[in-house]
């Protein structure tokens, strides 16, 4: 991105407030509630993906993960600092991550077959069902009660 393409207040440190915020919520409190609430704000400012393996003279690629049934899961962060947490500490120098705006670093789950994404995985590692990240692209509704009614 050139110099007078980057928004105001977006600088290497930015983290994504929040959505930190909204999973701190949705952690002390599990409801569907705060579950609409965070996926309503994942959705909105900037997300983070590692790029570390990505060489210079090729295409971009971004880092996957796999569950534990070995299914692809799309990690994402709020900040360059989550990422760097998410890494051993003598990796951390090294890690390189992109700053996206949050739907197009979600949208990433349509280019393979992703079950989840999962945000800071080196602290919260809370996963989100593909399912949920689709809804936030589409711009469908995740208020509370559309979510408990698609879980029964």
């Amino acid at each position: 991105m050139a110099e007078q393409e980057i928004p105001d207040g977006l600088s290497a440190d930015y983290v994504n407030e929040p959505v930190e915020a909204a999973l701190a919520e949705l952690n002390a409190h599990p409801d569907w509630m705060h579950l609409a609430a965070f996926l309503a704000a994942l959705g909105e400012g900037f997300l983070v993906v590692d790029v570390t393996a990505t060489n210079k003279k090729k295409a971009t690629h971004i880092r996957t993960v796999r569950s534990t049934r070995g299914e692809l899961v799309l990690p994402v962060f709020t900040s360059m600092a989550e990422l760097r947490l998410a890494v051993p500490k003598n990796k951390r120098a090294e890690v390189k991550g992109a700053m996206m705006p949050a739907r197009d670093a979600l949208g990433l789950i349509t280019s393979d077959t992703f079950v989840a994404a999962q945000l800071n995985a080196g602290s919260a590692a809370l996963v989100v069902q593909r399912s949920f990240v689709e809804r936030i692209l589409a711009g469908e509704p995740v208020d509370a009660a559309t979510l408990e009614s698609l879980a029964t």
